[in-house]
């Protein structure tokens, strides 16, 4: 207990520390405002700026690149702190700017007041930012601190935080948080791929040796302490080198990252964890080579970002947020749905991309580095455009819904399921044509194959039966539902196809005279194919219905699936009612009983009131008895987990119990393993003949035989009661109950039969036969 107590201690002591460095990040960034100026001595020894950020305060001034630094505190800039440690200009209390128009003096009262978009960037969103993974990483931390791979996604969290919240502080100097800024920047690769190790163990993959993880972190170890050393001993505008080692490590770690992910990828991408490798380089994608390729590289190569580090290192928000996701609900993206539409909207993005960028080409001039930034600023915006449109429905709102074709298919759909026969189906179908086209007439036409004979079935009687003969004749064309051909009149679709006739859905031309476009074509071809499946099912369900009229009219046995089906729907229905019957009227027949019990023994009552209750009591007791009994014969118990001969023995002993007739089985010769539905038959099937011995028979010994043998199955009964009333008659004695053994025996394509003699005794002998 006191170890525990100790071990809460320390985290929350580490907890409060983490806290407290991020506080001070971000009072730094508060308190001391942000220059901006990155500055380098030239040849003639003068101090020239080299860049300038744009959300500082010397840009806000008009400070541009190539200006000279004059004066700085009254002191050579050379022996300023900042430039003279980082090559960079922060606090100042006079600054004086050599510009083509003359020089410029700065007084520190100038700079005071913190700008928008300084706070925004350097510590609204930083601070935002830490919050939510700090959070994250706490709750994966308390939940799953027994899960290597959840401490070290709690690790990344922490440290991609940390990256986010010292970046405004390190761009002010502040040596603890360029130390802090350095160090995380290089452990987010490092503890990326140390947490994808330990999240690929639970599929049985090794992703990396401990040695490439340990080359790395002491890689990225080594750059952190070439870095602590300038914060010491002062490198002036060689910091730039250093910083450029620590972006080309940043960058290698990532792409080592990506390197061996695609590897593993390629190596399973045929077995059930290819969506895992996909998610993962999908969300590494995503997160990282926006900041890699259009920041930290430009910067580190050519000086240059492309696009600013506030704007690209919001992306790195995006792979913890994608990996809490999977961790807490252990789904996976639809990758390859993602890509299909990715692949699509970048390929409509870029091709007016080129289109403006060309107009632009000709009607303004740009810097190369411009020209990147418009371009990749118009590749965005239009990608971000089509996923939002689909994604919003954008245009089904803004122009309404006559003319959503999915939307039409949905309802059409939908109403299929509440259509009763054909003719309600041919109306609904012209509904929707109408409602959806601007069409004025729409027919459903038979079409004799044989005899050319047009008949309209439905709709509005106006279609030309010349031009429909002339076009409809070169049906070679028409192989499936939906299939059309084009008349002078409109167009038809085949809806569905009989032995002598095709039906046809006729369009008149639309209104305005204009043809039907490619996605019209393609929604009545939609709404064809949909009719010609409810035109089957009703095809199949008025077969059926025939089959059983004329087996009814002709007296005859109903079809075997169709018994099949009904004893299966009966049993289901004798179990839904045994469990009613427990769950319900037994308990509470239970609690009566045991409230009746109570009374009495706490009660004194009248010998008189006594009898009575006791008499309830037995009665209740007689009640719970018979329910019970009569669970078990609608939903036979153990069936499934002992067998059918187990069963079978205890029914049989129930009935010696009740009975006055002698029971005997002899199952020596069973040996067979079936499925429920055949144990089920064989149950019910003894039971049947039980409760013939019991009501009618009269016989005083009843023996039973089931055996097997080459895939069949045998029960043979045998009595000496009274026999069958009457072999002639064709229902074998609705009271006894044959009838319905011959029909399930026969409904599962077994034989069974009746004997019976003059002098009395029946015997059945039943067969059936396993697949």
């Amino acid at each position: 207990m006191k170890i525990h107590r100790q071990s809460t201690r320390t985290i929350l002591l580490v907890g409060i520390a983490i806290v407290a460095v991020a506080f001070y990040l971000s009072y730094v960034t508060i308190t001391e405002p942000y220059v901006g100026l990155n500055v380098k001595k030239n040849d003639q020894g003068e101090w020239v700026v080299t860049n300038v950020d744009p959300i500082g305060w010397a840009s806000e001034e008009g400070i541009e690149k190539g200006d000279k630094i004059v004066g700085l505190n009254g002191i050579s800039p050379g022996a300023h702190r900042s430039i003279r440690k980082f090559g960079v200009i922060d606090n100042f209390s006079k600054i004086t700017v050599g510009q083509d128009g003359g020089a410029v003096t700065y007084e520190a009262d100038e700079q005071d007041s913190i700008l928008s978009s300084t706070l925004l960037y350097h510590t609204v969103i930083p601070a935002l930012v830490f919050i939510v993974l700090f959070t994250f990483s706490a709750f994966i931390y308390m939940k799953k601190r027994d899960d290597r791979a959840a401490l070290m996604f709690s690790a990344f969290l922490l440290v991609v935080g940390y990256g986010y919240i010292s970046a405004g502080a390190s761009a002010r100097t502040d040596d603890l948080a360029r130390f802090i800024n350095g160090l995380s920047l290089l452990l987010v690769p490092a503890v990326f791929l140390h947490f994808l190790s330990h999240y690929f163990k639970r599929y049985a993959i090794k992703l990396v040796s401990k040695r490439m993880l340990v080359s790395l972190y002491t890689i990225n170890l080594l750059i952190v302490l070439i870095d602590t050393y300038s914060i010491f001993i002062p490198v002036g505008d060689q910091y730039s080198l250093i910083r450029q080692l620590q972006l080309f490590g940043f960058s290698f770690g990532i792409f080592l990252c990506l390197y061996i992910l695609i590897t593993r990828y390629i190596s399973y991408r045929k077995t059930t964890h290819k969506a895992v490798f996909q998610n993962m380089i999908f969300g590494l994608v995503i997160s990282f080579l926006p900041f890699i390729l259009l920041t930290a590289m430009p910067s580190a190569i050519i000086g240059i970002d492309i696009i600013p580090a506030s704007i690209t290192s919001v992306f790195l928000l995006f792979l913890p947020l994608f990996f809490l996701y999977l961790i807490l609900s252990n789904r996976l993206f639809d990758i390859d749905f993602i890509n299909s539409r990715i692949r699509y909207y970048s390929f409509l993005s870029l091709v007016f991309t080129v289109l403006i960028l060309g107009i632009l080409v000709v009607a303004t001039s740009f810097t190369v580095v411009q020209w990147i930034r418009i371009a990749i600023l118009l590749y965005v915006s239009f990608g971000l455009l089509f996923y939002l449109e689909n994604k919003l429905h954008i245009r089904p709102k803004l122009f309404g819904e006559k003319f959503n074709y999915q939307v039409s298919l949905d309802r059409f759909s939908k109403d299929l399921s509440k259509l009763l026969n054909r003719d309600e189906l041919d109306e609904r179908l012209i509904e929707e044509v109408k409602s959806v086209l601007p069409v004025n007439r729409v027919s459903l036409v038979k079409y004799g194959k044989d005899t050319w004979d047009v008949k309209e079935v439905k709709g509005d009687k106006t279609i030309s039966v010349i031009a429909l003969r002339e076009n409809v004749d070169k049906r070679i064309r028409m192989k499936a539902p939906g299939d059309f051909v084009k008349i002078h009149q409109g167009m038809c679709f085949l809806v569905s196809e009989s032995n002598d006739a095709l039906y046809l859905l006729w369009v008149d031309q639309k209104v305005n005279h204009t043809p039907f476009n490619e996605d019209e074509r393609y929604w009545l071809q939609m709404l064809a194919h949909y009719t010609s499946i409810v035109y089957e099912n009703f095809q199949l369900i008025e077969g059926v219905t025939e089959e059983l009229k004329r087996s009814m009219y002709q007296n005859t046995d109903a079809p075997l699936w169709l018994s099949r089906l009904l004893f299966n729907l009966s049993e289901k229905e004798r179990a839904r009612l045994a469990s009613d019957l427990h769950d319900e009227a037994l308990q509470e027949q239970l609690v009566w009983y045991r409230k009746i019990e109570a009374m009495m023994d706490d009660k004194e009552m009248p010998d008189q009131f006594e009898a009575e209750l006791s008499e309830v009591k037995e009665g209740l007791l007689g009640v719970v008895q018979q329910i019970r009994e009569t669970c078990t014969f609608l939903r036979p118990p153990f069936l499934r987990e002992t067998g059918i001969v187990e069963a079978l023995s205890q029914l049989m002993d129930y009935y010696r119990m009740r009975s006055d007739y002698q029971v005997d089985f002899h199952s020596d010769g069973f040996r067979a393993t079936l499925d429920h539905e055949h144990s089920l038959a064989i149950y019910r099937v003894v039971q049947e003949l039980l409760n013939n011995a019991s009501k009618h028979s009269g016989a005083n010994f009843v023996e039973f035989e089931l055996k097997s043998d080459r895939g069949m199955i045998v029960l043979n009964y045998k009595d000496n009661g009274v026999g069958l009333p009457d072999q002639n008659k064709q229902d074998l004695s609705k009271g006894m109950g044959l009838t319905g053994i011959k029909q399930r025996v026969r409904s599962l394509e077994g034989h069974v039969e009746f004997l019976s003699s003059d002098e009395g005794g029946l015997e059945v002998s039943m067969a059936l036969f396993m697949e």
